[in-house]
């Protein structure tokens, strides 16, 4: 019996890389077949290959905020790209096409469209950009973070199925969460935001003065990590930790009892699964911003704060982690994120492909 395969394509940043690979790794250990279709330009040229998958490199490119050249530049490497993806999946005749989101995945998923090769989509954020509400209109099914996204689609084919994250996340001996252990939990970013680093070196002493008894874990990302590490050397020893990039973000997070840091939708629905109070710095963007719609998605079901960069913003952060950091106030937060969780996504995503790719 010939091998199932399917093609996985998308790309460009961790935030549509890390649940593409989420994925693959499940359809993997299902026994299917998995080849990846990306730009050689973007994080999962280096990342795919490391995680032990066949990578395919597709010419395509950006139209968003483009000069005109650009834009006619860009239109002759999609259709490079449509090309190449027609002759690609013609080849390997997969059972399924997964685009997960970025300019990369649009040739491939037009392809199999055309091919009539089942195509699925997979949402990470609340909000849609152009290019998936345009292939929207060709997939079988949509796997959606966040139900809001549904609003984009047609609802027939949504399913929510909430973010792809690694298996580690639904693991069954979780640590109940307790707002008592006194845990901060900072993410900087794995490349650091300098005005999330600035502003929790800049309230550490107010800080650790009213809970002394306080352990803070500071990710401050591979560009601030001196700086950070120089301001706070030989003030706080005891309690305080700053690393430049965190591996086993899972084991930090089963220990905090509050995290501050951005709101992408990877670190929004980690959070979500293991039912962590937050403070969301968005990072701040003009026009569609998905942090923004994602934070502001959290808070409102009272699971996070939100806190925007802007005038006054170290002291906006340090008056907003003063009064959260209470273990009442957490116990409350924590509780907001219990209709925001549908199970295990890479199940979910695994058996309705398998259901429906070959019906």
């Amino acid at each position: 019996m010939t091998a199932k395969k399917v093609i996985i394509t998308g790309g460009g940043t961790g935030g549509h890389v890390f649940p593409a690979l989420a994925i693959a790794e499940e359809m993997k250990r299902r026994g299917w077949i998995v080849l990846y279709v990306g730009t050689d330009r973007g994080m999962e040229s280096k990342l795919v290959p490391e995680a032990g998958f066949p990578f395919f490199a597709v010419k395509t490119g950006a139209v968003k905020d483009q000069s005109l050249f650009q834009i006619c530049k860009t239109v002759w490497h999609l259709l490079q790209g449509l090309f190449w993806a027609l002759w690609f999946i013609f080849k390997e005749t997969p059972q399924a096409v997964i685009g997960v989101g970025g300019y990369v995945s649009v040739p491939v998923c037009f392809a199999a469209f055309i091919l009539r090769t089942p195509l699925y989509l997979q949402e990470q954020n609340s909000s849609v950009g152009i290019a998936n509400r345009i292939l929207g209109r060709l997939a079988k099914k949509i796997f959606l973070g966040f139900p809001e996204a549904a609003s984009y689609f047609s609802s027939k084919k949504c399913v929510n199925s909430g973010n792809p994250l690694r298996s580690v996340f639904y693991q069954k001996s979780k640590i109940n969460y307790d707002p008592n252990v006194q845990f901060l939990l900072v993410l900087g970013g794995s490349q650091g935001s300098k005005a999330i680093n600035d502003a929790v070196v800049g309230f550490l002493p107010k800080f650790f003065e009213k809970f002394p008894n306080a352990q803070v874990f500071h990710q401050a990302g591979q560009r601030d990590f001196e700086s950070v590490r120089t301001a706070t050397s030989n003030r706080f020893v005891s309690n305080y930790c700053c690393e430049p990039f965190i591996k086993d973000i899972y084991s930090l997070y089963q220990k905090a009892s509050l995290v501050i840091g951005r709101s992408g939708a990877l670190t929004v629905s980690e959070l979500i699964q293991v039912g962590r109070p937050a403070i969301f710095v968005p990072y701040p963007r003009t026009g569609q911003n998905d942090q923004v719609t994602n934070a502001h998605l959290i808070s409102s079901h009272g699971a996070a704060r939100v806190v925007e960069q802007g005038a006054g913003f170290a002291e906006r952060l340090e008056k907003t982690t003063l009064e959260t950091f209470e273990a009442s106030v957490l116990t409350r937060m924590a509780q907001g994120y219990v209709p925001l969780q549908f199970g295990n996504a890479l199940e979910i995503i695994a058996e309705e492909i398998a259901n429906h790719s070959f019906s």
